[in-house]
């Protein structure tokens, strides 16, 4: 009993003397790291992120990598700060029926549209509050790969907008009627 209690408590010291946790560590090095749009870019830069948090960002020579961390070499690639998209309506036809759709078919759109451009952030200022939020929370699960979204809800409807052509019969054809336009 003894000796088992003592190996445990041995594993447990050596475990934590190699910074073994529960953590996950990724390091990118070699990069041209841009922190932001202001700061001068950093040659040779490494930047240290745990559990998808940046821990460190700087010349590569000043960051300390921990031995259990992923490390990607990034000589010859550009790493920038995450960029923001301040003006999104989360009206497209695909991203109309989230409780509907796949999380595939959301990514590939999520992908074209956010993802592949760096987006970090994005605002939309206008669209079907409901759906919007059934998007958010799938992101916020972890079931989509999207940026986080950030949301003024549902638009004021006009009757020139509602008469306009596009949204009205857009958010028609989605089931999506507004019952104080659908009359006018």
């Amino acid at each position: 009993m003894r000796a088992r209690f003592a190996l445990m408590l041995l594993l447990s010291f050596v475990f934590l003397a190699n910074g073994t946790s529960r953590s996950t560590d990724l390091a990118l090095t070699g990069a041209k790291v841009y922190p932001s749009p202001t700061d001068p870019p950093v040659e040779n830069g490494s930047i240290l992120i745990r559990d998808g948090h940046i821990l460190a960002v700087g010349p590569s020579q000043t960051i300390k990598i921990p031995r259990v961390a992923t490390v990607i070499d990034c000589k010859g690639l550009v790493v920038t700060a995450g960029f923001w998209n301040n003006h999104v309506h989360i009206l497209t036809p695909a991203l109309l029926h989230v409780r509907d759709s796949s999380a595939k078919q959301l990514d590939e759109q999520l992908d074209t549209m956010f993802n592949r451009w760096g987006f970090t952030t994005m605002f939309d200022i206008s669209s079907v509050l409901d759906n919007t939020l059934e998007l958010r929370r799938r992101i916020e699960s972890n079931e989509l790969r999207c940026p986080r979204i950030l949301t003024v809800g549902e638009p004021i409807w006009t009757i020139v907008s509602a008469l306009s052509g596009f949204f009205m019969p857009l958010l028609s054809s989605s089931g999506h009627p507004d019952s104080e336009t659908e009359h006018s």
